[in-house]
C-alpha cells in the first residue's frame, strides 16, 4: 500500500508540474513587454530564456535573431527539459553578429565605421581579447569581435597601416584571403573599425 501511495504521489507531482508547463512564443515582430503567447509573442529568445523553467518550451517563429542567449535555468531531467524549438515549418536563424551601417571611405579600398558604446549593449567584443594557454597569439592582441563582409570573415591586423597596405600571410591555405583585413581603435565612447 505504501508503494502505491508513493507511486501516486510521484505521478501527481509529475502531472502537476507538466500541467503548469508553459510554451513561450518569440517572433521578430513581437515585443518583450508582451505575455509570450502565440498571439502576443516576445521579441527576443533571451527574454523567454530568462523566464523558462524545467518543463517549459520556447517556440521561435521565422526570422533572423541577432542576440546573445544566456538561459537563466536548465532542465532537471529528460522528462523536464527546457525545449527550444523553431515553429513547425518555419526557418529560424540565430546570429551573434550585428549589421553596422554608415561606413565612410578612408582611402583606396579602406572604409571605417564609428560605433557608439550603445551599439554593443553591455558587451563590446572589440574591448575584449582572446587569451589562454591554449591560444597562440602571434605576439599581438586578438579581439573577440569579428568583422564579416558578405559572409567572409576578415583577418584582424594590429595596425591601420597593415589594413591600408595588406600583405598575404605565408604558411596558411588562404594567403590571398588573408589580405582582406580589419583593425579597430577605441576610446571611452567610440569604437572605430577599419
Amino acid at each position: 500500500m505504501k508503494s502505491l501511495k508513493f507511486t501516486l504521489l510521484v505521478f501527481i507531482a509529475f502531472a502537476t508540474s507538466m500541467a503548469f508547463a508553459k510554451d513561450y512564443h518569440v517572433s521578430v515582430n513581437g515585443n518583450d513587454k508582451n505575455d509570450g503567447t502565440v498571439s502576443k509573442p516576445f521579441r527576443t529568445i533571451n527574454y523567454a530564456a530568462q523566464l523558462a523553467l524545467p518543463g517549459d518550451s520556447i517556440t521561435v517563429h521565422a526570422g533572423t535573431y541577432r542576440e546573445w542567449i544566456n538561459p537563466k535555468n536548465g532542465g532537471i531531467s529528460d522528462a523536464e527539459r527546457i525545449v527550444y524549438q523553431a515553429a513547425a515549418g518555419e526557418k529560424v536563424i540565430i546570429k551573434g553578429s550585428e549589421i553596422a551601417t554608415g561606413w565612410e571611405k578612408v582611402e583606396k579600398g579602406v572604409w571605417k565605421v564609428e560605433l557608439p558604446g550603445s551599439f554593443f549593449g553591455s558587451y563590446n567584443p572589440y574591448r575584449d581579447s582572446i587569451n589562454g594557454d591554449w591560444f597562440t597569439n602571434y605576439n599581438r592582441i586578438h579581439h573577440t569581435g569579428e568583422v564579416f563582409i558578405n559572409g567572409k570573415s576578415l583577418y584582424e591586423k594590429e595596425t591601420l597601416e597593415k589594413v591600408i597596405n595588406p600583405v598575404g600571410m605565408t604558411g596558411i591555405q588562404d594567403s590571398i584571403g588573408s589580405t582582406y583585413t580589419w583593425y579597430c581603435t577605441k576610446d571611452k565612447e567610440i569604437t572605430t573599425i577599419f
